[in-house]
C-alpha cells in the first residue's frame, strides 16, 4: 500500500481562539536556552544541544530546523502526522513499544480493517497513521535513554491511546513532562470516544466500554504527578504551568462525569450491580458509590400473550396465525420461524420491522426474505444505512444490504389485523434507530424500542453509535417520545426478557441526568459544544468504503455536522495517496448553520498503474475554533 499526503484543496489559515492551536497561529515559547515550543495545530518542540536538534511531537510550523530524531508519545494520526513528516525528511523515529506496529507496520492494520470493520465490536478509533514509517527505537515505561548528554525518562501513560508514553527531562533547572494527548489546559480532554475500550475485570467488552480508559488515564496522571514536574507540554494547546492543579481538576471532572454516566447505565440490568461497581472503582476509587436510578416496573409474566420471544427477535402473532416480525439477526431465529410454520403455529409473515442496523438485528434479513417473503419496514432516516452498509463507519455493521420496501415517515400509522401500528424515528442507542408502537384492539399497548433502554436506564455505552445530546435530538427526543406514547405503554427491548415501563419520575430523572451530563462535559472537554467530544462521526466521508478500479474517477462526500451553537465556515484540505489526482471539490469551504450538516463533494482518480490494495483519503479541517489535521478518512480498495 502506497500512501501519501501530497494534494491539498485549500490553504489552512491560523485559528482564532482555537481549541487546538495557538490564538494567532504558530508562536514560539521558550522553556530555557535549549528548549523551544512552537504552538500550532500540534505543538512542535525543539531541543537543541551541541549543534543538533531533537524534536518532541514534530516540527509543525518550526521552520527549516534540521531535526536528528523525533520522540512520539502515541500513534494518533491527528497529532503524529507532524512527527511522521520529520521522519520522512530523515529524522530517526523513537516511539512507544506497545504502539510500534501502528508506526512500522500500519499497512497490516488497514488491510485487515477493510473486512474487520463489519461486525466490529471492539470499537477502537481508526485515527492511526496512513502509511508506515521506519522506527529506529522503541521505548517503555521505566526506561531512560540519553541524547547528547541529556537524560530522558519514560513513563507508560495509557489513556487517550492504550500504549502511550510520557517523556520527562530537565531543562533550565525544571522538570518538563511531554504528556501527549493525556491532558489539555487546566484539566480537560480532547474527547470521550477515544477512550472506548474493554474492561476485562468487569467482564465488559470494547463495545460496552464507554470511556473505559478513564481509569488508566487517571492512573497515568497520578504517575506523572508523582514525578513532580514543573511544566507539562501536551501535544496540543497551552503549556501547563501548574500540573498539580490541572491534574486535580481533570480527576475531579472525570469522576463526576463517570458517576453521572453510571447512574442511568443500561448495563446494570444486564451485568448486575457487582459488575458495574467493579468498573466504577476504576475511576471513582475503592469507596465508590453511585446514586442509581430505581429499576423500572416489569410486566407480570414477561410479555403479553400475543408477543412471541425468539432470541432477540419478537413475533407479533395475529389471531389468524399470521405473523409480523421485529428484527431478524440470527440463524436460530429463522429456524424457529420455520418450525412454527411446520407445526401450524405460524401461517405466514406479512411484515418485518427493523429497529436498528446492528448486525445482531439484521444479519439474517436477506435469508428471511428468501424463505418467507414480506414487506420490510423502517424509517426513511434508516433506509440508507440498511441498503448501503459499506458506506458507513459505525459499530456492528452487517455486510448484507437490505432493501427497505416499506419506507416510513416519522409517525406513520397503519392497521394490520387486530393491531394499530405507528412507526417512529427513535435515535437512542444509535443515531440510526427506530421504534414501533403497537396497540392491540381491546388489549395492551407495547412500544418496541430496539436496544435504547433497559429497566436500569439508557444504552449509550458505545460512543461510536453517535448518541447526540442536543435538545430534541438523541435520547432527549426518545425520552420525550416515551411520554408522548403514554406512561401506561409497555416497553420492549428484545435483549430484555420482561417488558417494562418507566414512571414519570424516572423519565424526569434520566432527562435531568443528561442535562447535568452536558454541564459536566462542558467542563471536561475543550470544544464550544460537548457533542463534538461524544460524536466521532461529526466529520465523516460517505461512502466510507470505496471500491474502485485503477484510473477511474471516484466520488465521495465529506459530511460535516456543525455541533457549534453558532454558524461556522469549515475549510478543508484533502490528502490523497502520492500520484493520485484531484478532479474536483465543491465547495472548498462550506458555511453550516448551528446543529445542521453540510456537504463537500470530492472527486478523485488513481493512476492507471495503481496496484491492487487498500488506500486512504484523509482531510484537514480548519474553522473558527479548531485546526485538525488528518482528522477523518475514507477507505479505498483498488481491484484490478
Amino acid at each position: 500500500m502506497k500512501l501519501g499526503y501530497l494534494i491539498s484543496l485549500a490553504l489552512l489559515l491560523p485559528s482564532l481562539e482555537s481549541i487546538h492551536a495557538a490564538p494567532t497561529g504558530p508562536t514560539n515559547e521558550f522553556l530555557g536556552p535549549n528548549l523551544t515550543v512552537i504552538h500550532g495545530s500540534v505543538n512542535g518542540v525543539l531541543l537543541r544541544k551541541n549543534g543538533k536538534v531533537l524534536s518532541v511531537y514534530g516540527n509543525a510550523g518550526a521552520g527549516p530546523a534540521k531535526v536528528e530524531a523525533v520522540l512520539l508519545t502515541d500513534s494518533r494520526r491527528d497529532t503524529a502526522w507532524a512527527g511522521c513528516d520529520l521522519v520522512e525528511q530523515g529524522a530517526r523515529a523513537i516511539v512507544p513499544a506497545q504502539e510500534s506496529n501502528w508506526f512500522a507496520h500500519v499497512e497490516t492494520f488497514w488491510t485487515a480493517f477493510e473486512n474487520k470493520r463489519f461486525h466490529d465490536s471492539a470499537q477502537q478509533t481508526t485515527k492511526v497513521i496512513c502509511r508506515s514509517i521506519p522506527v529506529t527505537e522503541t521505548v517503555r515505561g521505566g526506561g531512560t535513554f540519553t541524547w547528547e548528554d541529556i537524560s530522558i525518562h519514560v513513563l507508560d501513560t495509557p489513556g487517550y491511546t492504550p500504549g502511550a508514553v510520557t517523556y520527562l527531562l530537565s531543562e533550565n533547572g525544571k522538570t518538563v513532562a511531554f504528556t501527549g494527548n493525556l491532558i489539555y489546559g487546566d484539566g480537560q480532554l480532547p474527547d470521550l470516544y477515544s477512550l472506548q475500550d474493554a474492561i476485562p475485570e468487569a467482564n465488559i467488552g470494547g463495545y460496552h466500554g464507554f470511556a473505559a480508559r478513564l481509569g488508566p488515564l487517571l492512573t497515568s496522571l497520578r504517575k506523572v504527578a508523582a514525578e513532580k514536574p514543573d511544566v507539562l507540554v501536551p501535544a496540543r494547546g497551552p503549556i501547563i504551568t501548574n500540573p498539580d492543579a490541572a491534574i486535580a481538576n481533570l480527576t475531579r471532572r472525570a469522576q463526576a462525569l463517570y458517576a453521572n454516566y453510571l447512574s442511568i447505565d443500561a448495563l446494570r440490568w444486564y451485568f448486575g450491580e457487582k459488575h458495574i461497581q467493579a468498573k466504577a472503582k476504576r475511576v471513582l476509587g475503592d469507596s465508590a458509590t453511585v446514586s442509581w436510578m430505581p429499576m423500572a416496573e416489569t410486566f407480570p409474566g414477561g410479555l403479553p400473550s400475543w408477543i412471541v420471544p425468539i432470541e432477540n427477535s419478537r413475533l407479533i402473532r395475529s389471531s389468524d396465525g399470521t405473523g409480523f416480525l421485529i428484527d431478524c439477526g440470527s440463524k436460530g431465529i429463522l429456524e424457529s420461524l420455520k418450525k412454527m410454520r411446520e407445526t401450524g403455529k405460524l401461517t405466514a409473515i406479512d411484515g418485518l420491522f427493523i429497529t436498528h442496523y446492528h448486525d445482531d438485528h439484521t444479519e439474517q434479513v436477506p435469508a428471511l426474505l428468501k424463505e418467507f417473503g414480506c414487506t420490510v419496514y423502517a424509517s426513511r432516516e434508516m433506509s440508507d444505512i440498511l441498503g448501503n452498509p459499506s458506506a458507513y463507519r459505525l459499530p456492528c455493521l452487517t455486510a448484507n444490504p437490505i432493501l427497505v420496501s416499506g419506507p416510513l415517515d416519522n409517525g406513520a400509522t397503519w392497521r394490520w389485523k387486530e393491531f394499530e401500528l405507528t412507526a417512529y424515528y427513535f435515535p437512542g442507542q444509535t443515531l440510526y434507530h427506530d421504534a414501533l408502537l403497537i396497540r392491540k384492539d381491546g388489549g395492551e399497548s407495547v412500544f418496541f424500542i430496539g436496544d435504547s433502554f433497559t429497566p436500569s436506564g439508557i444504552d449509550d455505552y458505545c460512543s461510536q453509535n453517535r448518541n447526540l445530546l442536543h435538545p430534541k435530538m438523541g435520547y432527549f427526543k426518545c425520552l420525550d417520545l416515551l411520554t408522548q406514547v403514554g406512561l401506561d405503554c409497555w416497553l420492549v427491548n428484545q435483549h430484555v426478557e420482561p417488558a417494562f415501563r418507566f414512571s414519570a419520575a424516572q423519565i424526569s430523572f434520566m432527562a435531568d441526568t443528561l442535562r447535568k451530563r452536558l454541564a459536566l462535559l462542558r467542563d471536561i472537554t475543550l470544544w464550544d459544544d460537548p457533542n463534538y467530544a461524544l460524536d466521532e462521526g461529526w466529520a465523516r466521508f460517505e461512502p466510507y468504503g470505496i471500491s474502485a478500479r485503477p484510473g477511474e474517477i471516484n466520488r465521495c462526500v465529506l459530511n460535516i455536522m456543525n455541533h457549534s451553537p453558532e454558524e461556522q465556515v469549515y475549510r478543508v484540505a484533502v490528502h490523497l495517496p502520492g500520484g493520485w489526482s484531484l478532479k474536483d471539490v465543491s465547495p472548498s469551504q462550506v458555511r453550516i448553520s448551528p446543529r445542521q450538516e453540510g456537504r463537500v463533494e470530492v472527486n478523485f482518480a488513481s493512476p492507471k498503474d495503481t496496484p491492487s490494495g487498500v488506500y486512504l483519503l484523509t482531510v484537514d479541517l480548519e474553522w473558527k475554533g479548531g485546526d485538525l489535521r488528518q482528522w477523518t478518512e475514507a477507505l479505498i480498495t483498488i481491484t484490478r
